[in-house]
């Protein structure tokens, strides 16, 4: 782990600290929402549950619109908290605007570095970290949030494990709720911010493909 990952672990921990003893409200309003309204022990267990909670908290964090003025804690724990150090207050803005997308593995190569294509963006992502890379295959999707720290790229904790059979679905869903927020709420709208303003529309699709799995 490079020197900007230990210190993004180490101020994500004393957001979410903040966060809790000074917004506790705002954690039940938004874990409500973020689960629409459904009780996620019921359909999930395991890895699974512990994935569903660690998205959760990395949602709250980065896109959840904490007052009216669209700030996120990120941008509050800036704000509110004394004794920030230049690098802590760099790294927090280098990164707090980084989206959450959706991605499909292009290639493995024999070095093993594996580019990945965002399938929203049409941007793409080389990785070689050993903890990153470990298990992919071409062909694989999953949402997820890369930080470009450290020269390279490190995940923020948060990520949607989809199947390849579920590509279209994801996609289509995507796409739909994207068209509905141009419609309703900005009709210039571009897919990033849709992905700023809607980051939990992975976590609604993936939990409607695990509750549909239980239902067949």
């Amino acid at each position: 782990m490079g020197k900007e990952e230990r210190l993004k672990t180490e101020i994500f921990e004393s957001i979410i600290e903040y966060v809790r003893g000074t917004h506790g409200e705002s954690i039940d309003k938004a874990y409500a929402y973020f689960w629409d309204e459904k009780n996620p022990d019921e359909f999930l267990s395991g890895n699974a549950l512990y994935i569903g909670f660690i998205n959760f908290e990395d949602w709250l964090i980065f896109d959840y619109k904490a007052n009216d003025a669209g700030e996120t804690f990120i941008d509050l724990y800036i704000k509110d908290s004394t004794g920030l150090k230049d690098d802590e207050v760099a790294l927090l803005n280098k990164i707090k605007g980084i989206l959450l997308s959706l991605y499909e593995v292009v290639s493995v190569s024999k070095d093993k570095r594996v580019l990945l294509k965002d399938l929203l963006i049409g941007e793409k992502v080389s990785l070689k970290e050993k903890a990153l890379i470990k298990g992919l295959k071409k062909g694989d999707i999953f949402a997820a949030r890369f930080l470009p720290l450290d020269g390279g790229y490190a995940m923020s904790g948060s990520v949607y494990p989809f199947r390849a059979p579920d590509k279209k679905r994801v996609l289509a869903y995507v796409e739909r709720m994207f068209k509905r927020y141009k419609k309703n709420e900005n009709p210039e709208g571009a897919m990033k911010s849709f992905l700023k303003d809607y980051g939990d529309t992975f976590n609604i699709v993936w939990m409607n493909i695990i509750l549909n799995q239980m239902e067949t």
